[in-house]
């Protein structure tokens, strides 16, 4: 029913309250009825209102989490690509047990007659073993450079996490507007109802009919108070989530902040596994 009908049969409710003998509502209680369907007017346009603000906070919070879940992706994604870098480092880097395999296998080479290396074949072998150790030390990642890829991956894999957790933070909210769009329309469709039953009310001037538009204006009163509480709750607990997991961020950026001050200021300690130099193979 629109607005200028609503006016209509206000008007007609007051014009049948002046002149009781006339109408069809002669005798009836038209005035109540007419305050009755202003009132439900009333509420519908709230509800309407309310349903459509709640709507466009579920919107919102749905871009905002999606955003979220994008920045999640991107960590995704530089944490997969360091792993599969770090992999592919591992993987081309020289073996410890491969080196001393080549090592031992060039120093073990006799000629064809078995017989004992010279000197100068002793000599070039050593050579040739140093350079080989060389190589190797070369292709192989300073200790340095492991640790900064451990550091790096683990830094990734922790925004990884906070950022799957910022973005989980918005399921209370968007689940709250949502849940509260479908109440309030609920509460619209009980006030649309109501002014029908009560503009049959005021044509068959019947008080039973009236009776149930008061029940269901009683029942959209109701069910937006409940609502509105309910709503208000629930975003509290969402919205404290939400500041959570920020002030999560925040400290856990801080903390980075902190640990990286002193590791500058010390100098690298030499790797615990190092290669044996060329020397002491030589030796």
């Amino acid at each position: 029913m629109s607005l200028h009908e609503l006016a209509e049969k206000i008007e007609h409710a007051h014009h049948s309250s002046e002149h009781p003998g006339g109408g069809h509502g002669a005798g009836g209680p038209s005035k109540q009825i007419g305050i009755t369907m202003a009132l439900l007017g009333v509420l519908l346009a709230f509800s309407a209102a309310m349903v459509g603000s709640q709507r466009t906070e579920l919107i919102k919070s749905m871009v905002l989490q999606s955003s979220k879940w994008g920045f999640y992706q991107a960590e995704t994604m530089k944490f997969r690509v360091l792993q599969a870098d770090f992999e592919l480092l591992k993987s081309i880097s020289p073996k410890k047990d491969e080196i001393e395999k080549v090592e031992t296998t060039l120093r073990t080479k006799r000629g064809p007659r078995g017989t004992k290396d010279d000197e100068d074949t002793a000599e070039l072998k050593d050579l040739i073993a140093s350079a080989t150790e060389d190589m190797a030390d070369l292709l192989t990642p300073d200790a340095s450079e492991l640790t900064r890829f451990r550091k790096m991956s683990r830094e990734f894999e922790r925004d990884m996490r906070e950022a799957k957790e910022d973005a989980d933070a918005y399921d209370l909210s968007i689940e709250a507007h949502q849940e509260a769009a479908e109440r309030y329309e609920w509460a619209q469709l009980s006030a649309e109802i109501g002014i029908v039953i009560a503009s049959i009310a005021l044509l068959l001037g019947s008080r039973k009919v009236w009776a149930v538009s008061i029940l269901l204006a009683v029942t959209c009163t109701g069910a937006l108070a409940v609502t509105y509480v309910r709503t208000a709750q629930a975003l509290t607990l969402a919205d404290k989530k939400i500041d959570d997991a920020a002030k999560n961020v925040v400290q856990l950026e801080h903390d980075d902040d902190d640990d990286e001050t002193p590791a500058t200021a010390t100098s690298p300690s030499a790797p615990p596994h190092a290669p044996p130099s060329a020397s002491a193979h030589a030796e």
